[in-house]
């Protein structure tokens, strides 16, 4: 019995050294296969370019409308019949140009009322001068002449309207006979405009507020004539900052001496802030992250990448300016960063003398 026994446990020795060399044996080779795996690693293909600082022209660019210089809407007294209407949509006027007469019977009620209070002026003038009449009877009848005199004043500017620059009538909202009555679709009998000239009111970022000067030279383009280039000047700027926006805003001047821009036309203006020093890199290597305002961009270190946060600034042409993030000498990935991930193994295929192998 005992023979058999430990012939059994023998054959049970000889089985567990048999299955612990074989468990080394494999785990060995899978080590050897992992090994290879890792020296196995395939580079990315890229492109890079070493980050210099370069001194470049910088130009910002708005976009707004054309607007009239001037507007005017040539009103009358409410509730008075308009007698006519000398002028049509399209008209040019001149600067005090009579342009509508409004019914005159109030007018010529006014100046009636004001001669008879002239002329108890004068009557009570001489008798003041000999003591028939008191000092409170005289300076009754002159405080009563000046408000007549002010009030025919009043019904004849508003009797006889005339234009209050030289421009355009854009709009006649009545015609002669009705009444005047104003409402949100006709507010006035007529609207003019200047057109000689006009401008484009735009919202500059608050950045530019200290290198925005009124007279400075600005050029506008419109879609409506695309191969044309207008030149405008800074006429006004805001002295203040708007708080929600972070911008204030700027009045372009532009002569037209030609007409050729009106009011409603969609305008883009560039304003030209000198030369600026920075960091500039392809507009392409700055990466968005999704679902965030962040950006970064793969800075070559060694043979391997990192991401690297950045904050950009203004474009100029397929530059972007870089504000923080990136120092003139390092070496930025500006094509293949798609198959990029943090520490990815890379290659370089463009022109290497032209990149710092960091």
């Amino acid at each position: 019995m005992n023979k058999y026994r430990k012939l059994a446990m023998k054959k049970a020795t000889i089985l567990l050294y048999t299955l612990l060399f074989c468990g080394i044996g494999l785990s060995s080779c899978g080590g050897e296969e992992q090994e290879e795996e890792v020296q196995t690693e395939e580079a990315v293909a890229v492109e890079a370019q070493v980050v210099e600082e370069q001194t470049l022209p910088q130009q910002v660019s708005y976009t707004g409308n054309i607007e009239a210089w001037e507007q005017a809407f040539i009103t009358g007294p409410t509730g008075v019949r308009i007698d006519r209407i000398l002028v049509d949509e399209g008209d040019r006027v001149s600067r005090g140009q009579l342009l509508v007469t409004m019914n005159s019977t109030q007018l010529n009620q006014a100046q009636t009322q004001l001669e008879l209070a002239r002329r108890q002026v004068e009557r009570l003038d001489t008798l003041y001068r000999i003591g028939s009449v008191s000092g409170q009877q005289f300076d009754q009848a002159q405080t009563e002449y000046q408000n007549a005199l002010s009030n025919y004043q009043n019904l004849a500017e508003n009797t006889r309207l005339t234009a209050n620059f030289s421009g355009v009538i854009t709009e006649k909202h009545f015609t002669a006979g009705e009444v005047f009555s104003p409402s949100a679709d006709a507010p006035a009998i007529l609207t003019m405009m200047q057109l000689e000239p006009v401008k484009v009111t735009i919202s500059v970022a608050e950045n530019y507020f200290n290198r925005i000067r009124e007279g400075m030279q600005a050029t506008v383009r419109t879609d409506v004539y695309p191969d044309r280039e207008f030149t405008g000047t800074v006429y006004r700027k805001s002295p203040t900052i708007n708080r929600a926006s972070r911008s204030f805003e700027t009045e372009i001047r532009i002569e037209n001496e030609e007409r050729m821009l009106r009011p409603g036309m969609f305008a883009r203006v560039n304003l030209d802030l000198g030369e600026i020093e920075g960091v500039y890199v392809p507009a392409s290597a700055v990466i968005n992250q999704p679902g965030t305002t962040n950006q970064y961009v793969f800075v070559k270190s060694g043979d391997r990448v990192e991401r690297t946060p950045v904050e950009t600034g203004n474009r100029y042409q397929d530059l972007v300016r870089i504000l923080s993030g990136l120092e003139p000498g390092q070496t930025i990935i500006t094509e293949g960063m798609a198959k990029l991930n943090e520490g990815s193994l890379v290659r370089v295929v463009n022109n290497t003398s032209q990149v710092s192998e960091q």
